[in-house]
């Protein structure tokens, strides 16, 4: 079995194009987010593209940046392949980008913006920067450990899969946290496949990685969500047939600020959940908007077939009319149905 053959990595310890500039997009009130892009000293010197592109959201990450990055860039060399490192830093409410920077690792970038936007937003800008073949994501507090992304890039090398995720409900996995956040979990993996039918055991853990033409598609489809972008990425993309998903075991040293359950997140989950059911299923809203995509980018004059938008497609306008001379944005088509 595939999901077992990577059972080892259970061990703990610590787009195209060139890096893109800063993107400037909206607050869901309208306010504008200005974001920065800061390289480490030495990045702009890089020429190899990476294989794998690997995004690591921040918040409040100042006290563990430093270290962690450091984790992650010493695993990522078993691979033997080139790889970057993106930290998007989702909130520059304290030095975080600084001590990135100060890494001066050329594997190594930062991106960021004002105010807390949520862990969808973040990756949905770090992938808009990622210029690997396989590109995915990890929690900045290393809550998992990076070992399961060499575990994930080998399976995707070695079998005809989309994508890989790091599951807690893995026979493999050893993690510990509350019996109550336990029958939470399966609770809504059970609401995930009646609503969705997304064959996927653990749809929320910190830990994926994809082909890169599964997020060329699906991320300039989607509703940016705080709670369930996680689950929408891998709805969207079984909907349009990319739904060979292994899963992988991880050890998770999850750290708990109290076992109490957070009932508002909880509830803005349950309903994320359905709107995001209510929209495949009901809707047809991503099917719609792809072919609304799809058509924009053959309606361009007489010039070539336009590319699909790097961003999802509702703040596409936003990008433009805030960077209209950006290559990484310039000219894309699409606007949202």
């Amino acid at each position: 079995m595939v999901r077992r053959a990577r059972a080892r990595v259970l061990r703990r310890g610590g787009r195209r194009g060139a890096l893109r500039r800063a993107h400037e997009p909206r607050r869901p009130g309208g306010a504008t987010v200005r974001v920065r892009h800061v390289l480490s000293a030495t990045t702009c010197s890089v020429t190899e593209a990476p294989h794998l592109s690997l995004v690591l959201p921040a918040y409040r990450a100042a006290a563990f940046i430093e270290e962690n990055v450091r984790t992650v860039n010493s695993v990522l060399e078993e691979l033997g392949r080139p790889f970057e490192v993106i930290v998007v830093v989702d909130g520059a409410i304290d030095d975080t980008t600084a001590r990135v920077r100060g890494l001066g690792d050329p594997r190594v970038s930062a991106i960021e913006y004002g105010e807390n936007q949520g862990k969808g937003f973040a990756l949905c800008v770090g992938v808009a920067h990622a210029r690997g073949r396989l590109v995915g994501w990890l929690d900045a507090d290393l809550d998992v450990h990076p070992s399961v992304i060499v575990a994930a890039a080998h399976l995707l090398q070695e079998h005809e899969i989309d994508a890989v995720v790091g599951s807690k409900r893995h026979a493999d996995s050893q993690v510990e946290y509350p019996a109550v956040r336990r029958v939470l979990s399966l609770g809504f993996q059970m609401l995930v496949r009646a609503a969705l039918r997304v064959d996927v055991r653990d749809t929320q853990t910190g830990a994926k990685l994809f082909r890169r033409e599964v997020l060329d598609t699906v991320i300039p489809l989607l509703l940016i969500k705080r709670y369930a972008f996680d689950l929408e990425v891998l709805a969207v993309a079984s909907l349009f047939g990319f739904d060979r998903v292994e899963e992988v075991p991880i050890q998770l040293d999850y750290r708990f600020a109290g076992t109490g359950i957070d009932s508002e997140a909880v509830r803005r989950m349950f309903m994320d959940t359905l709107a995001i059911a209510y929209r495949v299923r009901l809707r047809h809203w991503y099917v719609r908007q792809y072919a609304a995509l799809q058509r924009a980018r053959v309606n361009v004059g007489d010039g070539p077939v336009a590319d699909l938008p790097t961003v999802p497609a509702s703040n596409l306008a936003v990008f433009q009319a805030l960077l209209p001379d950006d290559p990484a944005i310039e000219g894309r088509a699409g606007e949202p149905v």
